[in-house]
């Protein structure tokens, strides 16, 4: 009798993965005769598609995030080993606004961080179509535009701010790769206009050490701090002077990438359950992460960050305040057809803490996105008559269940609930944070 209980049980199973897999409206009668089995049974079924998308003999570690507080296991530039001296003064410089000491418009002195338009609670992203930065008003979501202050005078970006959440994992940034000469560039021509890559480390520490420029910051003011000296020299004992600001400018980025790449959103759902906790995730996410490693999502969303390093077009319209033309992408920096209209591929977690999506903000929910992949159809013209639509971007025929389902995965199962652990309670300048703006004050309640 016990036999044929079992028999009967994994026949109804086979069943249900057949009717799921192929968008049969009999899924949800039948999943809930198993009713305690279900999530057991969904958790197994993921497993197994988990451990076919990762390479041979990796399982589910190669998609596992290692602890922030595991510096060895973090990916790193050579030359910028993790400490946690050096993270630790990063995750300062991240958020001073005491940085902000060149604006355009003296009235903007230090007002901005690096956290203004990438903050914890919007998944490092910011919550805005396009980030704002000096000439911003307003705490973390709640941000505007000064009315009084002309656009030229405004620290902007004309595409969606990417987050740095999980950006160990990345070998280019941002979205058309130019902070980086090493790995993924190194066979690829770079245009010496756009090469900000000057001390030839990898694009995230590239990028670090530029921003402090391209958004009009400095160390001068924090020079003088004497909590801030002794900070640098735990950070860089070989090099412990504090007051050349070249030397300064890099130590800063090398410090700010050193705290990024310990950005990783391993608390999520999806990363309990791939360490163990069959429980982490409910069915409706479960089924969405079998979608998800069922199709082609993970050809280009892979590895611990959900992002493959490389390039590629989907289709995604650009951004309606960018005057400039076409943003070809990748192409403008290579300077080569075949890169136009690619895009550095983006990580997925902690999505669902902030809007718009796509490098463009043409989307304003994660469900959107969904239903863009599963119509398989450009929204930027130039972009499909191009030539350079990428191969994986093909109608994903998925039933309504299942675009539902995948949209859960997305939106909960991989979103970290407690990214404001890696905010720092106070700055060496006493300044509010991630801005300090008077309207921001107020809000933060920090005068």
């Amino acid at each position: 009798m016990k036999l044929t209980n079992y028999v009967q049980k994994v026949l109804l199973m086979t069943a249900i993965a057949v009717l799921y897999t192929f968008g049969g409206t009999g899924f949800a009668l039948a999943q809930n005769q198993l009713a305690d089995d279900a999530i057991p049974y969904l958790s197994t079924r993921l497993k197994q598609q988990v451990k076919l998308a990762a390479p041979y003999g990796q399982g589910l570690e190669y998609f596992t995030l290692p602890e922030s507080f595991d510096l060895d296991k973090i990916p790193a530039e050579p030359q910028n080993p993790l400490t946690p001296e050096k993270v630790r003064l990063g995750q300062l410089l991240f958020h001073e606004t005491a940085l902000t000491i060149n604006p355009i418009n003296p009235q903007h002195w230090q007002q901005g961080s690096c956290a203004s338009c990438h903050f914890a609670q919007a998944g490092f992203r910011s919550n805005l179509a396009q980030g704002l930065g000096v000439g911003g008003l307003g705490a973390n979501k709640s941000r505007h535009r000064d009315p009084k202050t002309p656009p030229t005078e405004i620290d902007k970006l004309d595409i969606l701010v990417p987050s740095v959440l999980n950006s160990a994992y990345l070998e280019a940034v941002p979205w058309n790769g130019r902070a980086g000469v090493k790995g993924l560039n190194a066979k690829e021509p770079i245009i010496q206009e756009f090469d900000i890559n000057r001390f030839q480390v990898q694009g995230l520490e590239a990028q670090a050490i530029e921003g402090l420029n391209v958004h009009r910051m400095g160390t001068a003011a924090i020079a003088i701090i004497p909590e801030y000296q002794e900070l640098f020299a735990q950070a860089f004992p070989d090099r412990p002077y504090v007051g050349a600001e070249v030397e300064d400018i890099k130590r800063a980025g090398l410090a700010i990438a050193a705290y990024n790449r310990t950005l990783l959103a391993n608390q999520a759902p999806f990363q309990k359950w791939l360490k163990g906790d069959e429980n982490a995730m409910s069915a409706k996410e479960l089924r969405g992460g079998i979608v998800f490693f069922t199709s082609s999502c993970v050809k280009c969303h892979t590895g611990p960050n959900l992002a493959k390093a490389e390039f590629h077009a989907v289709g995604f319209a650009d951004h309606p305040n960018d005057l400039s033309g076409l943003n070809l992408g990748r192409g403008s920096v290579t300077r080569r057809a075949k890169d136009d209209f690619k895009f550095k591929v983006p990580q997925l977690y902690n999505l669902a803490d902030s809007s718009p999506y796509g490098h463009g903000a043409s989307f304003n929910t994660l469900q959107e996105v969904v239903e863009y992949f599963n119509r398989g159809e450009p929204q930027n013209f130039a972009a499909k008559y191009s030539g350079n639509v990428s191969r994986t971007f093909r109608p994903l025929n998925l039933t309504e269940q299942q675009i539902d389902d995948l949209t859960a995965f997305l939106e909960t199962g991989l979103r970290d609930p407690n990214l404001t652990r890696y905010t720092p309670e106070r700055l060496p300048s006493g300044l509010c944070f991630p801005n300090n703006d008077l309207l921001s004050r107020k809000q933060l309640n920090c005068d």
